[in-house]
């Protein structure tokens, strides 16, 4: 299985035995305002996390989803991904999940840096590229961090869940090509 390592974390594949501290943050609202997935119930997280089993059986991988651990303590903090667009397995979307507990510490800069290197280093992709609400400033400021341009302030581009309501949201679009990343 496929682990990655930084300074203070370790990412390794997320999967079903990782219920409760999915749940720990998955089903607080706070925690998904800006997700278009979510908050989770029991059953919902249950759900994802045998598809996240599945999606670690193909070989290879179309979709990388990673368990966040704090290497100090072992404890989950998020959870984080890389999602192959195409079958020529060429560009990547990331995305991501951080337990509020963890926010404002880097930990996000720091995963995100992690899936950048693994994309273009060892499965050689062209381009990764991510998108957020343009109202969930925490998250542009990660991709800015990490080197990715915005590319796009699309208005009320997607019409989804923002908190508890449905509503037509602005989103922005970021990329990175690979000669931009190991430059």
């Amino acid at each position: 299985m496929i682990t990655l390592e930084t300074e203070r974390l370790i990412l390794r594949p997320l999967g079903s035995g990782d219920f409760d501290a999915f749940y720990s943050y998955g089903s607080v609202p706070e925690n998904m305002t800006y997700m278009i997935f979510g908050p989770y119930t029991p059953e919902t997280a249950k759900r994802y996390l045998e598809i996240v089993d599945k999606w670690w059986k193909d070989d290879p991988p179309k979709i990388y989803e990673f368990a966040v651990t704090l290497k100090d303590s072992g404890k989950m903090i998020g959870n984080c991904g890389l999602y192959m667009d195409d079958e020529r397995r060429a560009t990547g979307m990331l995305g991501w999940c951080e337990h509020r507990d963890y926010w404002n510490k880097g930990y996000a800069t720091e995963f995100v840096r992690a899936l950048l290197k693994f994309g273009f280093e060892d499965l050689n992709l062209h381009r990764i590229h991510a998108e957020c609400n343009a109202a969930n400033t925490a998250s542009a400021k990660v991709m800015e961090r990490v080197g990715m341009r915005r590319e796009g302030h699309f208005i009320k581009n997607r019409y989804d869940r923002v908190g508890d309501q449905k509503m037509w949201y602005d989103e922005y679009f970021y990329g990175i090509l690979r000669e931009e990343y190991l430059a």
